[in-house]
């Protein structure tokens, strides 16, 4: 089964993957991650919490949308 992150975890994840090649093994523990992730190169501003995600548009492609 498996467990739904929380989009700070989530966030962290997807950096994990990008920086070593698979999953974030300490799930709940984000300061620990970020140390981890910044000590390897990962920069600061890439570490922040995702806030939201952004909104989903459904234009045409290439379609500009103002928001």
């Amino acid at each position: 089964m498996r467990t739904q992150l929380s989009p700070d975890d989530a966030h962290l994840n997807r950096l994990w993957l990008e920086t070593f090649g698979q999953p974030l093994p300490l799930i709940g523990a984000p300061e620990i991650a970020r140390r981890i992730l910044r000590q390897n190169g990962v920069s600061a501003r890439d570490l922040q919490p995702a806030l939201a995600e952004p909104a989903t548009t459904h234009a045409p492609k290439g379609v500009a949308v103002q928001q």
